[in-house]
């Protein structure tokens, strides 16, 4: 027997320091239009990654405030990163509420050389929930709503393959309950793509590859 236990959560959002945002931007039509403006020049092969917590304490380096480039884009939202291929040649660019920024060249990045071999299987593949078993063997499934996610969408041609990854569903075990998806979760190849991914954007951001073209 399967029982499903829903915890609610009631949170808050907290930032130190002043925090400027346009609220009538929306991440999601930023998003989808520069999408069709890829498509428009005909690139047919793109990644669209979403890294983002729902409720959390978020504190900035006081430096990004002194320098003025300080942007809370993620209040309410958090940036998206797209990846793309173009006549050969990698890019990916940062879509954010407060800013427009270059498309830079990724070449280097091993993520499109895991994905086409093994497209397929990645379509197939299910993030299976947090699960555990009981002494009786009853399986009960746990959800919560406060949790991180990783999201991947691939646009490749027609085909549309998307996957979401609740971070919640990657633990090994929460309060002595062990999850019994654990090793299934972690070994599937959409999870290598994910922290392939997560490296690269955090990487690129340490690194500061995004160049700001112009505010919004």
């Amino acid at each position: 027997m399967t029982k499903t236990i829903l915890f609610l959560f009631v949170f808050y959002l907290s930032s130190i320091g002043n925090a400027q945002t346009n609220k009538e931007i929306d991440i999601d039509k930023l998003t989808s239009d520069f999408i069709k403006n890829l498509q428009s020049r005909k690139i047919d092969t793109i990644c669209v990654y979403e890294n983002y917590c729902v409720g959390s304490v978020k504190i900035y380096d006081a430096s990004q405030f002194e320098n003025n480039i300080f942007c809370a884009e993620d209040f309410p939202n958090d940036p998206v990163y797209i990846f793309w291929i173009e006549k050969g040649r990698k890019y990916f660019t940062k879509i954010s509420i407060c800013a427009e920024y270059v498309e830079s060249l990724n070449d280097d990045n091993i993520f499109w050389h895991m994905y086409f071999p093994n497209n397929d299987i990645i379509e197939k593949e299910e993030i299976k929930p947090f699960q555990y078993k009981t002494s009786s063997k009853e399986i009960y499934t746990i959800i919560i709503d406060h949790s991180c996610h990783q999201n991947l969408k691939f646009l490749i041609g027609n085909q549309i393959i998307e996957k979401r990854f609740d971070f919640f569903n990657l633990k090994k075990e929460e309060n002595v309950k062990v999850n019994i998806n654990y090793n299934h979760n972690i070994h599937l190849i959409s999870k290598e793509l994910i922290d392939i991914l997560k490296k690269t954007t955090s990487e690129a951001e340490k690194n500061n590859i995004f160049k700001k073209i112009k505010s919004r």
